[in-house]
């Protein structure tokens, strides 16, 4: 009888942690209007100069997380360059590789060379974690592509996304452009040399273990 009793009550405090469908959809109706306010807050901010709240509107919905993401994606198309670069910045924070390719996108196509080259430093920054790291290899072809034909601010921000992503394919267009005539583009690019020496010999030690 103890047994029954106990079973009862095990299952009624399981049917109490189970939400019913009509709190669920609340719960994800406030989610979508916690993103909305958040980046309408956010392009104010933004518009304002107001970095303190912008920078709190990072992170909640850095918070948010998996989310936020087709609003930020959305957000990233805004005709102001400071929205859609900032868009940028915050979703690349995000470990969801949905960002990915519309930031590739951008590298390729966007018209603003401090764009594309947020664009670069975002795709960098997938290999800051194992859940992107291996989607963010798409973007090798593009940044490499920027690297020889973009601008110097680009240029930069590509070289340093190639010592970054550390994949010795890419050692011979970053010692061309570290013998080039711009001394920034040259100082990422021996940068990256060195980053992808590094990763080379920490892949040869953990062969080795």
């Amino acid at each position: 009888m103890a047994n029954a009793r106990t079973t009862a009550v095990l299952l009624s405090w399981s049917l109490l942690a189970v939400p019913a469908p009509g709190a669920a959809q609340e719960a994800g109706e406030d989610v979508q209007a916690k993103i909305r306010t958040s980046i309408e807050t956010m392009v104010t901010a933004i518009e304002e100069e107001n970095d303190p709240m912008r920078n709190r509107m990072f992170f909640e919905l850095r918070i948010i997380g998996n989310e936020s993401v087709p609003a930020l994606v959305d957000l990233m198309k805004d005709t102001r360059v400071k929205v859609r670069e900032y868009a940028i910045h915050t979703v690349s924070y995000i470990d969801d590789e949905r960002w990915i390719d519309p930031v590739i996108e951008i590298l390729e196509s966007d018209q603003e060379a401090s764009t594309r080259a947020m664009a670069c430093r975002a795709l960098a920054r997938t290999q800051d974690t194992p859940v992107l790291e291996q989607a963010g290899r798409r973007a090798l072809p593009a940044i490499a592509s920027v690297l020889e034909s973009d601008v110097e601010e680009v240029q930069m921000d590509a070289a340093f996304a190639l010592g970054w992503f550390g994949d010795p394919e890419y050692r011979s267009l970053l010692e061309k452009a570290g013998q080039g005539s711009s001394e920034l583009v040259s100082f990422f690019a021996k940068e990256a040399l060195e980053n992808i020496e590094h990763a080379e010999k920490m892949r040869r030690k953990n062969q080795g273990d």
